[in-house]
């Protein structure tokens, strides 16, 4: 069964303190706060995407029918760890008197926002980026979900122009849309309805940067076009243009390598490169989020608290502490589910 991260609830002593953790993570990301996670069991780490839509034949009456299904091929989506131990001190708590749970809770919604922060990083760029700490990750994000639309083993986004329509069904990966062949250029509406129309049937979310979604409102305005505020999950307030919520993820980057051509390296980008002349596009997102298409992935219990030590002193340290953990990833389980815009600068 699909929920959203702010619809799970457990039992038990740590309730509270997995219902504060939750909270704040989607507090903390809009991505978070819309994205429907689906339970993995059994070790189903590997999960099947359509790969085209099957055809329907026509048939006359006493025709011969013939079997015609679906292509499926199979991308693994692995769930990573995102956790720490978390302590408190018992020399701390001498003042604190009765408030080690108001001080230990603290620790946690710390440790949560990290958590929070740490997913739409890798959401995004798990696993496809030169940047140790994101190339070494087992989780995969969109850039690389992306990528393998054209093959299991590809790492880069090998495109077709946005204003060259023609070029779409000769793609090597239409999901694609490349804003210019070779050097970046300014982001422009015309650009984003592409990449909305890209997703099939519909998109229900843009994934970008807060310089991205500047920019398009700028565009809006100056084209006279009103955008929408949505009240979310927790009051949290998100963007709307055509129906379609625009997420903001700050740990989206400005500063991709530009495309050679209509190629875009993505196992080369150093995600800590200064943006510049050559690396100042961002990408942007378009999916379409639910448990057949665009879904996060968790395993059982999802979010976890545990008590270090069984909840006495620990071995090393004067303290108390707790481990929080989240067995956590995305997987896409329809190639039409997502495109992303790149070589556009916001």
């Amino acid at each position: 069964m699909s929920l959203l991260l702010s619809d799970y609830r457990t039992g038990g002593a740590d309730a509270g303190i997995v219902d504060l953790i939750t909270e704040t993570m989607v507090s903390e990301s809009q991505l978070l706060n819309v994205l429907t996670f689906d339970e993995l069991t059994d070790n189903n780490v590997s999960r099947q995407r359509m790969y085209e839509e099957s055809d329907v034949q026509e048939h006359s009456v006493g025709d011969t029918w013939a079997v015609v299904n679906p292509t499926w091929v199979s991308r693994d989506a692995p769930l990573t760890i995102l956790g720490d131990n978390v302590t408190v001190d018992n020399f701390g708590t001498l003042g604190a008197g009765t408030k080690f749970a108001t001080l230990m809770a603290s620790q946690i919604q710390e440790k949560a926002r990290g958590m929070s922060r740490r997913f739409d990083r890798l959401a995004i760029y798990a696993n496809t980026t030169s940047t140790g700490r994101l190339s070494g990750s087992v989780m995969v994000g969109l850039l690389e979900h992306i990528a393998r639309v054209e093959g299991a083993s590809v790492t880069d986004l090998d495109g077709w122009l946005y204003s060259s329509p023609a070029n779409y069904d000769s793609a090597n990966n239409k999901q694609v849309v490349q804003a210019a062949s070779g050097t970046a250029t300014a982001l422009t509406l015309a650009m984003v309805d592409v990449l909305r129309d890209t997703v099939r049937p519909k998109a229900t979310a843009f994934i970008m940067s807060r310089a991205s979604r500047r920019k398009i409102e700028a565009l809006a305005r100056a084209a006279g076009t009103n955008m929408e505020i949505r009240e979310a999950k927790l009051g949290q307030r998100i963007l709307n243009w055509d129906g379609i919520d625009i997420l903001v993820n700050d740990e989206i980057k400005d500063n991709m390598d530009d495309a050679t051509a209509v190629v875009t390296d993505i196992s080369s980008y150093n995600y800590d490169q200064a943006s510049s002349g050559t690396a100042d596009s961002s990408p942007i997102f378009a999916v379409a989020i639910g448990p057949k298409d665009f879904t996060g992935i968790n395993g059982v219990g999802l979010v976890q608290v545990e008590d270090l030590a069984g909840g006495g002193a620990m071995e090393t340290l004067d303290a108390k502490g707790k481990r929080v953990k989240a067995y956590l990833g995305t997987a896409l389980r329809k190639k039409e589910a997502a495109a992303v815009l790149v070589n556009a600068i916001p």
